[in-house]
């Protein structure tokens, strides 16, 4: 007995840390650091690019008086939320995609093969890295941009009869109508029904003119919507011209663009995760199996990512990116097509949108098993025997 305790057991810290999955080692680090820097510099150039091409559109139709300024904030914060669930799961994948294939080309996988990191072990960095990615995605599609979605439809149908909706705001001038009209009202009542001060300037068939009234109000007519200014002044041309006049009409009506205060979806895009899952329709299930398609597709990525960054070190980057491209537009592509088939009832329900990020792990196994030293060495011996 006393031989047992004469060689005491020796801890080895590096040993445990390597057991225990969720504690990242150096390489673990260093790799999470590298993905992680790469998907942010991605994700903040495709988010700017994609915002400011969305504001310009928003502020045209501000400027045409389709939608408010409160209206526009709303559809922005909408937007900006959408972008950043779905921009995670590709930002990601080619995030992988460029730091493992700066190592292969600068020949630190190399290196990190001869130290005995195989393919398994470099999985494990990005396997930690998505589990909070595909956490903070799942919460965005599954909760937060349909309660934005649902937000935006509020907002868009409180204002829907509101005075803004015209374009039209107390205190400050409006353009509309390809800037024929250029308006400023002085003052409305607490309802919004009636409008006072009003100036008009107007240009039409190369004429100018202004328009001046007490009061005014929005009435809908069979051809749309119109502003009615009332027992007012018209004043057409140059003053000191000869087609100069002065004239006083009872009413007229200048007719209002049409509003744009859709949210863009259907119903079931703005339910709360509660909801759809109470409701339990053939909608509502398609409806959540896309919400999860974003989440379940950070995995799925990733798993590709890993063997689609393997080149060699003199081997140029262009070919894996372009195949990487194709790879995520045929994913994406699927995505939509498979969930337009299990709307139409074209696949079973039970099928439904899984079979596309099952379809994206089989591809990742299938090249990890064509990369692989048995699976190169078979394919080598059969080129040689077809030679």
């Amino acid at each position: 007995m006393e031989g047992l305790f004469q060689h005491p057991v020796r801890y080895n810290p590096t040993f445990f840390q390597e057991a225990v999955f969720f504690l990242p080692t150096i390489i673990d680090r260093l790799l999470i650091r590298e993905v992680l820097v790469t998907l942010t510099a991605l994700l903040l150039v495709l988010l700017m690019l994609l915002m400011a091409n969305a504001l310009v559109q928003l502020l045209g139709e501000v400027a045409g008086g389709e939608i408010s300024l409160r209206l526009m904030g709303v559809y922005f914060g909408t937007k900006l939320v959408k972008l950043v669930g779905f921009l995670v799961p590709p930002a990601f994948f080619f995030s992988i995609l460029w730091v493992l294939g700066r190592m292969y080309r600068n020949s630190e996988m190399v290196a990190l093969q001869a130290a005995g990191v195989g393919l398994g072990r470099l999985y494990r960095p990005f396997v930690l890295l998505a589990l909070p990615l595909a956490l903070g995605v799942g919460a965005i599609t599954l909760h937060y941009y349909p309660a934005a979605k649902a937000h935006a439809a509020r907002v868009a149908e409180q204002e829907r009869a509101s005075l803004e909706i015209g374009g039209l705001r107390p205190g400050g001038f409006t353009e509309f109508d390809e800037g024929r009209y250029m308006v400023f009202v002085g003052s409305a009542d607490a309802k919004g029904e009636t409008l006072s001060d009003l100036f008009v300037r107007y240009r039409l068939e190369g004429r100018s003119g202004v328009l001046t009234a007490g009061r005014a109000g929005i009435e809908q007519g069979p051809d749309g919507r119109f502003l009615v200014l009332e027992n007012g002044w018209r004043y057409a041309g140059v003053p000191g011209t000869e087609g100069f006049s002065i004239g006083h009409y009872a009413r007229y009506g200048i007719r209002l663009p049409e509003p744009k205060v859709t949210a863009g979806g259907t119903d079931t895009d703005t339910l709360p995760l509660a909801a759809l899952l109470a409701l339990d329709t053939h909608k509502t299930r398609t409806e959540l199996q896309w919400r999860l398609a974003a989440p379940l597709s950070v995995f799925a990525l990733m798993l590709v990512s890993v063997p689609l960054a393997r080149s060699l070190p003199r081997q140029g980057v262009y070919g894996r990116l372009v195949l990487a491209v194709v790879f995520y537009a045929v994913y994406m592509n699927l995505l939509r097509l498979a969930q337009t088939w299990m709307k139409k009832g074209v696949t079973p329900e039970w099928l439904g949108l899984w079979w596309v990020p099952a379809l994206a792990v089989a591809t990742a196994a299938l090249l990890v098993w064509l990369d692989s030293l048995p699976t190169a060495t078979r394919l080598r011996r059969l080129r040689e025997r077809l030679r």
